[in-house]
């Protein structure tokens, strides 16, 4: 197996864990495949990963079939090898191509690069999971209350997501989060409010949360990366391993 696809399976097994807690979560999962729909009508909420499984094409089919039962829009993502297959199924399916998600590795043997210092806090006790929860809101624009129940709920000490909180000297500056499968960290959820971009508070955080992963044996880091977030990951040394297509099935009215 490749690389590309080996990490389409770390992200299936990181999706799950990351919506499991969703209120009315519906997930349907094969090694290389996942769909979870939720009962918010947003795309961000509604998702679809596909690698190259045997039934690739056969999953693409019934998630189309059952998020159209449930009047939701979806959001997929596609390995590359994937792609070459489903890409005309997803066009006769109604689904529209809308770009390409890098996905990135840090490797073992990537240095951390010092940063400035940021107090790093886990995000368990309630006061901070609300200060991570505002934090994500303020970051992508999503309005707080879908952020409280489909992102606040999963940050436990058992959900298998870890989300940390930085704090800089002007208070809590931003979050991200990690999910880890053996010797390998899932990252998600790296969100620094508008007010806090631009001064390296991001990039302080993520260099002392994979350092500490790190102490702790974790060797490997990926994940997908927005347009805005590619120049910092690159500039901690990120390396892009497949551009991944990312295809929009909006909901039918």
């Amino acid at each position: 197996m490749d690389e590309t696809e080996e990490l389409i399976e770390l992200c299936v097994r990181a999706l799950v864990a990351q919506m499991i807690a969703a209120p009315g979560i519906e997930l349907h999962v094969t090694r290389n495949c996942v769909q979870g729909l939720t009962d918010e009508p947003l795309a961000d909420f509604n998702r679809l990963i596909l690698g190259a499984d045997p039934d690739a094409g056969g999953f693409l089919v019934r998630a189309v079939a059952r998020a159209r039962e449930r009047a939701r829009p979806l959001v997929a993502t596609m390995s590359p090898r994937a792609a070459q297959a489903l890409a005309p199924v997803a066009a006769r399916l109604g689904f529209a191509e809308v770009g390409s998600s890098p996905l990135m590795v840090f490797g073992p043997d990537v240095r951390v690069q010092p940063s400035r210092p940021v107090q790093v806090v886990r995000a368990l006790d309630p006061q901070v999971v609300a200060v991570a929860g505002d934090l994500i809101a303020a970051a992508f624009d999503e309005p707080r209350d879908i952020i409280a129940r489909y992102i606040d709920v999963g940050m436990t000490a058992t959900s298998g997501v870890e989300t940390y909180v930085g704090y800089g000297e002007d208070g809590a500056v931003g979050t991200v989060s990690v999910t880890p499968t053996g010797d390998t960290g899932a990252i998600s959820l790296m969100a620094t409010p508008p007010q806090h971009q631009r001064k390296g508070l991001g990039r302080a955080l993520l260099s002392q949360v994979i350092d500490d992963y790190r102490r702790r044996g974790m060797r490997r880091f990926h994940l997908g990366a927005t347009e805005a977030g590619l120049p910092l990951y690159e500039s901690l040394g990120f390396e892009t391993v497949a551009e991944l297509p990312v295809w929009l099935l909006a909901a039918e009215q």
